[in-house]
């Protein structure tokens, strides 16, 4: 019987007394770093999807941007149309009251100078027609003076 137990506990202790040969050492490590390897593109791919949606997100958001300055700058270039329209109108109607007020300037103008050469021609106009009266006149007393010179003359003479 003790040489059963004994049999039994070398047989237990055998494999205690293995050495693991380089081969197997290759292969643990192998296994090893294939599970590491593993684990690690695992882990990779998980964190590039994890950032791959988070860019989506991004993407998405600023798509959202993009899509919000478009329907800005459509607004805001409908007003500054609308805004365009109206002060080319106030312009126009301007223009024309502007153009309307300077007719009316000219006109004022031309009264101003008509009024002015009418008082500053007129007397002269005055004055010549009052000399050519006075010279009228004068011509006919001198005619009447030569008529009685010539009467008295004439009588005189007979």
């Amino acid at each position: 019987m003790k040489g059963i137990i004994i049999l039994f506990l070398l047989l237990l202790v055998s494999p205690a007394f293995g050495e693991l040969t380089k081969e197997d050492m290759r292969t643990i490590i192998k296994e090893e770093n294939a599970a590491l390897e593993k684990r690690v593109k695992e882990y990779i791919d998980l964190k590039i999807e994890t950032v791959n949606a988070k860019i989506d997100t991004v993407n998405a958001r600023i798509d959202a941007v993009n899509t919000r300055i478009d329907t800005l700058e459509k607004s805001v270039d409908g007003r500054f149309d609308a805004l365009e329209k109206s002060v080319d109108g106030r312009f126009d109607a301007l223009n024309m009251r502007l153009d309307d007020v300077d007719s009316k300037f000219n006109r004022i103008w031309l009264a101003i100078i008509a009024l002015i050469t009418a008082a500053i021609a007129l007397p002269q106009l005055i004055i010549i027609y009052a000399e050519r009266k006075r010279g009228r006149e004068i011509q006919m007393l001198l005619e009447q003076l030569r008529d009685k010179t010539e009467g008295t003359e004439t009588g005189a003479n007979q």
